[in-house]
């Protein structure tokens, strides 16, 4: 026997009144042609931001990152001053002008040295390549003084530099307003130095679950009676989709508490949740 699935819609009845069970998809569609996002935004900690929702785009007022840095532990070198070790050829010895540790600004790269440089350094001037420190031995000291250098690798320009702007360019509109911000993304907004993002405020949601058989657990469980565990799903639900929850707790099977919860629920919130017998 062929039977229909129960999300059918029903025929409409004469005078355009559907009865029997609505598809899932025209009821959720419904409620939502009534739902309005809150109005009210307030601005708070980027560090507290994490699964609020983005009121506001993120432009980023810089560069990211903001100078061309090293990606590796090594030398900093020009690229035409260096020769590869190859047969009967001596590899390149040169000397270390200056030493730049990540945070630190070094000054322009002398004509006939390197300069020793760890990752996420500021490339200074007059370099175009970073040899990795894995191809480089040191060979004692120059005629100058200094330490001397022997590369074993000959670098294209560009070699293990990360360019200004590669990762994000100054003006880039990087978040969107409407996003549920994840940890990645207040991770991201920090990175352009955003310290406070604009989020809309927590959704209120009112929840009250109806039924004289329902108590709560730690109550004695008289007979006929449940627990009340719908009131801990829902509740954990919300409150992890990061709504503000009322909740108003048991109603009793009466036309008189329900009707007064609701209007309680309709007044401080913008959504109500139930749970419990509504057939009648």
């Amino acid at each position: 026997m062929k039977t229909e699935p129960l999300t059918t819609a029903p025929a409409p009845q004469p005078g355009g009144r559907r009865t029997g069970p609505v598809p899932f998809d025209d009821a959720l569609t419904g409620l939502l042609r009534h739902a309005a996002p809150p109005g009210a935004t307030e601005e708070i900690p980027t560090l507290e931001a994490a699964h609020r929702v983005l009121a506001q785009a993120v432009v980023s007022p810089l560069a990211v990152p903001e100078w061309d840095n090293s990606q590796m532990d090594g030398y900093a070198v020009r690229s035409s001053e260096l020769v590869a070790a190859v047969p009967n050829r001596k590899p390149a010895q040169l000397r270390v002008s200056q030493r730049i540790a990540a945070g630190q600004q070094g000054m322009r790269l002398e004509l006939g040295t390197v300069a020793r440089i760890f990752t996420g350094a500021a490339v200074p001037a007059g370099a175009d390549a970073v040899v990795m420190q894995e191809q480089a031995v040191p060979a004692g000291e120059g005629a100058e003084g200094g330490q001397l250098v022997q590369f074993t690798h000959s670098p294209v320009p560009g070699e293990w530099i990360r360019r200004r702007g590669e990762d994000i360019e100054s003006g880039a509109t990087i978040l969107q307003p409407g996003i549920r911000l994840t940890p990645q993304a207040t991770g991201l907004a920090a990175s352009v130095g955003a310290a406070t993002l604009k989020v809309f405020g927590r959704l209120r949601v009112a929840c009250f679950f109806t039924g004289d058989e329902l108590v709560m657990p730690g109550e004695p469980l008289k007979p006929g009676s449940i627990y009340n565990s719908n009131r801990f799903l829902l509740t954990g639900l919300l409150r992890r989709l990061g709504c503000e929850v009322l909740d108003l707790v048991i109603i009793g099977d009466s036309l008189e508490a329900t009707r007064a919860a609701l209007r309680q629920a309709a007044a401080q919130s913008d959504l109500i949740v139930t749970s419990g017998g509504v057939s009648v």
